[in-house]
């Protein structure tokens, strides 16, 4: 017989060993059958059929039965499960009564949960965080108030979002330093314009659903969108008659020519040019009130939003690699054109923000070498447009510009007219002296103060500066800015006459020296409520210069181009510095200012008109501004003792609504020709309501236009510098003053 190797052996014993272990293991992992009768059954033999564990249950044996698991844990008998369920019963029931409690305190409102909260942190600290957590209290109410107020409450501006648009625009900062506006303003709103169903809520609803009912710009063609040529020719007109003369955005010959060739039949016209023609029309539409332009305007009193936005959509399809002139060119009048028509007045600081960035990614802040003379020239009127719109922002809203950081070596544009280059110039003419006037004397003009202009506002609105200045610095720019009203050149009126009257000169003017005056109420604007005496020199300063801004609107009213001054906001600004440095003077107080109070109420009387207007050519109408010119305009009446408080809330109320109905008739399918007013209805409730106060009753057409609203005067033969101020005289003073007034220190 063979004998097996012993490997063979050893693996034939090595397999049944595993074998045998695995079956080993597949009995022990087997699962027990679970029983369905308990122990004790079992051991009688009961079958499981008959319910002999609950019988003993029900008859108090419970403890009789028990059960095995299959998980090796004691068993359970059905009294414990009983036991068992009742506990998560209760459970139950107390989660059901917390959530219930929660509803309930939901149901009470957010405002008294907060304040439970707080009431139980406040017993849970020390002094020290009591009352910190009072003026978070405080907050928090005042926040779910502000939440919680009904649509139509009239809110104090300051308290609106966002927060830091509203407490630091230089308007809207009146409203903390002259304490009565605002309560005038809401007590007016309450007893006269709401029992009349008038709100100061602008009427958002047309725009969006129009916007809902039409069509995407981007499948709208931007020549569908065109009026007819015969309107579009007095309208552009108009806007490079006026407009064209303070920002120079366009050259004029070469604009005059691409604009004959676009209307040739058969000729390819570019969006570019049908986009530029749009945002010019659309500042025109909101200026020609006056004039051959009044019944068009009228017309296309709607379409100007419309257009804006259309240009704003094309603009946004463009590729920002490859931007051109004429880019820039149709951004600035968009931008211009929003301003004039007050859309989106929140976003004009970031939009001239984004027209810095852009131009610093092209580098047009840095001079050109390589392109001709004509577009080196052109890049710097674009750059000057761009800087001085962004600045004007800054001291309007109280807030910081990019233009701080940039190191731009462009040179100011020069004193040309259009007609002396064009693109074919091989070098530009030398430029025109000072004195003698031309279209683009504005910027050349302000370009030599821009230097004193953005150090100032970097001093009062950069983040990383005191917005305090000291009082000697304040008394150094104050001397500096009115020297540089001094050499601002006195251009002669016959000039402008002899060329058909086209230039205006007196618009420059005024607009060189609004920009100048801006600077010294900002700087001075810190120290008008100081306690000390010493710093009476601000308030002095200050009421001149609100009172030499009245006087230059004032006549440029009675020249035609009242609506181009509404571009900036001294108008209002100038209005509110008078009413406070009047309300810092006592009754009966013999100072100049108290003096002339009467006078002041007249010029602010003369500046209403203004506002008006800019209240009816806006399509959604912009009550704010008139509003509060109104009101200031009363609240010194009754600090003069002239009217009550009741009859000037009554006064300011009358005279708002008859600017209101008659907005909302120039906007309707009516003759533009035809005189609006207060309806019959309108005008018997406002009776009633002057009747049930014990106040005079209103007439419906007795707030009328002042005189120089009514009718054309282009031609008018006055000086327009004859303007009745003391301006010069200041700068002389101020220069024989300075000498003295910095060698004196001046401490805050």
């Amino acid at each position: 017989m063979e004998r097996l190797p012993s490997t063979d052996v050893k693996a034939d014993k090595n397999a049944e060993q595993s074998t045998a272990h695995s079956s080993t293991n597949e009995r022990r992992n087997r699962k027990r059958r679970l029983h369905l009768s308990c122990g004790e059954c079992r051991k009688k033999k009961v079958p499981p059929t008959l319910p002999a564990a609950g019988v003993r249950a029900i008859s108090g044996r419970p403890d009789e039965c028990s059960f095995e698991t299959t998980t090796g844990h004691p068993p359970v008998s059905s009294y414990q499960s009983a036991q068992q369920a009742q506990r998560n019963s209760e459970d139950v029931r107390d989660l059901r009564a917390e959530v219930a409690e929660l509803r309930e305190l939901l149901s009470k409102g957010p405002l008294q949960y907060e304040s439970n909260c707080i009431e139980e942190h406040l017993l849970a600290t020390n002094n020290v965080e009591l009352s910190q957590a009072a003026t978070t209290k405080k907050n928090i109410e005042k926040d779910l108030s502000l939440a919680n107020a009904p649509k139509t409450e009239l809110l104090d501006p300051r308290e609106r979002s966002p927060r830091v648009y509203y407490s630091q625009h230089t308007l809207l900062q009146f409203f903390g330093e002259i304490p009565q506006l605002f309560p005038f303003i809401k007590e007016t709103v309450d007893e006269w314009l709401k029992p009349l169903g008038v709100t100061l809520k602008k009427n958002k609803s047309p725009k969006n659903d129009r916007k809902a009912r039409s069509p995407s710009q981007h499948d709208i063609p931007l020549d569908v969108l065109l009026p007819e040529k015969d309107d579009i020719d007095i309208l552009v007109s108009f806007y490079l008659q006026h407009f064209e003369q303070l920002h120079r955005i366009v050259h004029i010959p070469t604009f005059k020519r691409e604009y004959a060739n676009f209307w040739i039949p058969g000729r390819t016209r570019y969006p570019a040019m049908t986009a530029l023609i749009l945002s010019m029309i659309s500042i025109s539409c909101a200026s020609a009130s006056l004039g051959a332009g009044a019944s068009i305007a009228s017309r296309y009193q709607a379409m100007p939003v419309q257009w804006v936005s259309a240009c704003e959509e094309w603009l946004g399809d463009q590729s920002s690699k490859h931007r051109k002139l004429v880019h820039y060119q149709i951004s600035c009048l968009v931008y211009l054109a929003k301003r004039i028509n007050i859309i989106r007045k929140k976003r004009w600081w970031k939009d001239t923000g984004s027209l810095v960035q852009d131009a610093l990614s092209d580098g047009i802040h840095r001079e050109s070498h390589v392109d001709t003379p004509y577009m080196r020239e052109m890049e710097r009127r674009i750059w000057a447009v761009i800087q001085e719109l962004d600045l004007q922002n800054s001291f309007e809203y109280g807030l910081p510009s990019f233009l701080y950081s940039i190191d731009s070596d462009v040179g100011a544009p020069a004193n040309l007219n259009d007609e002396d280059f064009d693109e074919g110039s091989k070098a530009l003419p030398t430029s025109r002296p000072p004195s003698q006037y031309t279209y683009t004397s504005y910027q050349s003009h302000s370009s030599r103060s821009w230097k004193l202009r953005i150090e100032i506002s970097r001093q009062l609105f950069s983040t990383g500066v005191s917005r305090v200045l000291r009082y000697e610095d304040v008394l150094k720019y104050t001397h500096e800015l009115t020297q540089a009203m001094d050499s601002l050149s006195r251009w002669d009126i016959d000039d402008a006459k002899s060329e058909g009257g086209a230039k205006r000169p007196a618009l420059a003017y005024a607009y060189l020296h609004f920009q100048l005056k801006e600077c010294i109420l900002a700087i001075h604007r810190p120290y008008l409520q100081r306690d000390s005496g010493k710093f009476w020199l601000s308030e002095n300063v200050c009421y001149q210069m609100s009172r030499d801004i009245l006087l230059l609107n004032t006549k440029l009213a009675g020249l035609g181009v009242q609506s181009l001054t509404l571009l900036r906001e001294d108008l209002l600004l100038a209005s509110l510095s008078l009413c406070r440095i009047t309300f810092l003077q006592p009754r009966g107080s013999a100072s100049i200012i108290m003096a002339n109070s009467l006078s002041t109420v007249e010029l602010l009387e003369q500046c209403l008109p203004l506002m008006e207007e800019r209240y009816l050519r806006c399509f959604y109408g912009e009550p704010w501004c008139f509003l509060t010119i109104c009101a200031t305009t009363m609240l010194l009446k009754v600090h003069l003792g002239e009217e009550s408080w009741a009859t000037g809330k009554s006064s300011c109320a009358k005279r708002f609504l008859e600017l209101h109905y008659k907005h909302i008739g120039r906007h309707q399918a009516s003759p533009p020709s035809q005189h609006y007013s207060m309806s019959e209805g309108s005008a018997g409730q406002f009776n009633t309501l002057a009747a049930s106060q014990q106040l005079p009753t209103a007439s419906a057409t007795v707030f009328q236009a002042s005189e120089w609203l009514d009718g054309n005067y282009s031609d008018i033969a006055t000086d327009p510098f004859d303007l009745d101020m003391d301006v010069y005289g200041i700068c002389d003073t101020w220069g024989s003053m300075w000498p003295t007034l910095s060698s004196q220190p001046m401490n805050e």
